[in-house]
Parts: structure tokens; C-alpha cells; sequence
């Protein structure tokens, strides 16, 4: 297929690996005199858009004001179309030859296939480190901004190297990406060291939340609206501190819940059941340190991920939802032992 107008799309909430791997798509696509823009189904948070010097929307305006119009579209460490968020709606279809989502690149094995093509490979660290290699494979320059985009993607989801996905190709790609002279302390120090006030607070509010279940083996971090409220944060995403339930000597699981905030236009992203409880959307990210495959925990809620990082959104009341990720998670721990 020649296409001279391409459309990248990263999974909603993206996190650096999504937005670096897009970014870096872009640059090759570029690299191949082809016309590319990267747009998401939400907003990028402020944290996220420091790491890569770029503005929450993306190249939304650009796309709207010019009526840019793809003819190839392609789906970047999304494991799901519904990951796509309004996104799936104008672009994919379960009918092949209606299907508008050309190619499919990603590093999850929950990932549904869901594209014409698909390029999914789920021994890579990263989906940052897929599009080094189509780099590579094309023979495209490596330069010092291509460099960031992927540093950024593999050095976020490899947790720093720390995580059991990291390999010897995930050191020689990072010394590779080095070697261009981009500056990796500022990359690093932005990531891991400059934290905002407010994300201070944020993680204040996180470890004020955390309690214990399974013999201390599962902790939570539950995050409300009325919360936030209660803390100054209201409107305030939160976000870095998924990985702090699990950083506790005896747990296994970790997981957050976050309320979703009000949409301004959207009526219903709160509302009551019948029984006058009191209903909304959680954004759910499970954390494991060595044994329990919480990929499959969250794909039983509609989500995916990894055997050590997964997420889902779950409806329901804050206990309700609680108690279902509660007993999903023993039942889990009650099958390995």
C-alpha cells in the first residue's frame, strides 16, 4: 500500500513509551517523505509534554485546520481498540474491508490484533524499541531527536532497566541512542528527579491512601474526586505513583484506583444506580513485583497490559469496585498457591 498521509495514534492516557513510539513513527515517516501527525484520544498531561517539549494536543489543530484526511492509520502500544478512545469509532471496524487502522505495532501480548496488519512483539522492553528496529531496518538516520523519542520510551517501561523485560538488546539499543550525544541527564532528571509541587502533593495523598489486604500481600492506593476535593487537587491529574504500593516489602500486588475526573461536556460520567450509590469511571493501574500475572487480572475488566503492569477502567461505586479488584486479586493469589 502507498500512502502519502499517515496517522499515528497512541493509546488514551498515554504514558512516554506510547508518545515516544509515536513521536518516533512520525520522524521515519518524515524520514520517507511522507506527510505524518500524532494525535491522541485524550489530552497529554503537563508532566508528559515536559519529557518531550510538546504541547497536550499534539498535532490536533494542525490536523483540524488543514482537514487532513489519512489514507493509512496506524495504532502504536494499543493493545486494544477501545484503547483508542473516540478514535475507535471514526477509525476501526471488526469488518476487515471497513477496518481503517492499516497497521498495528505493539509490545503487549494481550494485544487483540486488531489491525489489517499487525507487528507485535512482546519480547521487546518497549514498543520505543520496535520502532528503533524498523528504524534501523530502513536504514534511517539516528539522529539526536529520534534518539529522545526512543530513550524516553525504553527507559520508562524497562522502569530503568529494572524491570524483568529489560534484555542485552535493550542496553546496546540505549547505547546506541547515547552515542548520538542527546542529552540522556536532562531526559533523566526531568523523568526521575523534577518533580512539581503539585506532584508532590499528589504523592502525599497516595501514600495517606495506601491499606493492606491478603496478609499484606495486596496493597491499594484509592484516589477520589471528593479526595482530591478534600486535598486542593481538584482538577488536578494525578499521576507517578503507580509504583508505589508495590514498592513495599511484602507486596506482591499493588493497585490504584482513580476516579475519573468530570468531563464538562459529559452529563453522564458520574450518575446514581437504583440504589442511590453513587456511580462513576475508575482508572485502574495493578502493579505485581514477581509471581502474579496482573495482565490477566485486568483483562477479565476489559483491559491488558503486562505479566507485571497491566490497567483497565471499571464502572461502579468506589467500594464496589474496590471489592471487585479485591477478590479478583486474592482469587489470583489463591491459584498460584
Amino acid at each position: 500500500m502507498q500512502s502519502d498521509n499517515v496517522l499515528i495514534l497512541p493509546h488514551i492516557n498515554p504514558d512516554a513509551d506510547a508518545i515516544g513510539s509515536a513521536l518516533g513513527l512520525k520522524y521515519i515517516f518524515e524520514k520517507l517523505n511522507k506527510t505524518a501527525f500524532v494525535t491522541c484520544g485524550t489530552a497529554l498531561s503537563e508532566r508528559l509534554c515536559g519529557f518531550f517539549d510538546i504541547e497536550s494536543e499534539l498535532d490536533k489543530k494542525y490536523i483540524e485546520q488543514t482537514e487532513f484526511i489519512p489514507d493509512c492509520v496506524v495504532c502504536v502500544d494499543t493493545a486494544s481498540p477501545k484503547l483508542l478512545g473516540n478514535y475507535a469509532e471514526e477509525y476501526y471496524s471488526s469488518e476487515q474491508e471497513q477496518n481503517k487502522i492499516y497497521l498495528v505495532i505493539d509490545h503487549h501480548y494481550t494485544n487483540q490484533n486488531y489491525g489489517r496488519y499487525n507487528y507485535i512483539d512482546d519480547t521487546a522492553c518497549a514498543s520505543g524499541q520496535i520502532i528503533f528496529d524498523i528504524a534501523k531496518a530502513l536504514d534511517i538516520e539516528i539522529n539526536q531527536k529520534f534518539a529522545g523519542y526512543i530513550y524516553c520510551a525504553v527507559i520508562s517501561d524497562s522502569g530503568s532497566f529494572r524491570y524483568s523485560s529489560t534484555t542485552p538488546k535493550t542496553h546496546y539499543i540505549a547505547a546506541e541512542l547515547l552515542a548520538t550525544g542527546f542529552d540522556f541527564a536532562k531526559l533523566n532528571r526531568l523523568i526521575y528527579q523534577n518533580k512539581s509541587l503539585t506532584q508532590i502533593a499528589s504523592e502525599r495523598l497516595a501514600y495517606n491512601s495506601l491499606k493492606f489486604y491478603y496478609g499484606g500481600k495486596i496493597a491499594s492506593i484509592i484516589i477520589t474526586l471528593d479526595l482530591k476535593k478534600q486535598e486542593g487537587l481538584d482538577g488536578v491529574e494525578i499521576e507517578g505513583i503507580s509504583e508505589i504500593s508495590k514498592s513495599i516489602t511484602g507486596v506482591e500486588v499493588g493497585f490504584t484506583m482513580k476516579e475519573k475526573d468530570k468531563d464538562k461536556d459529559d452529563d453522564n460520567s458520574q450518575f446514581y444506580d437504583n440504589s442511590d450509590a453513587y456511580i462513576s469511571e475508575f482508572k485502574i493501574s495493578l502493579r505485581s513485583n514477581e509471581y502474579i500475572n496482573v495482565a490477566e487480572i485486568a483483562a477479565d475488566f476489559g483491559g491488558g497490559g503486562h505479566p507485571r503492569a497491566a490497567g483497565c477502567k471499571i464502572d461502579g461505586n468506589v467500594s464496589k469496585v474496590e471489592k471487585l479488584l479485591i477478590d479478583r486479586i486474592e482469587k489470583a493469589f489463591e491459584e498460584y498457591e
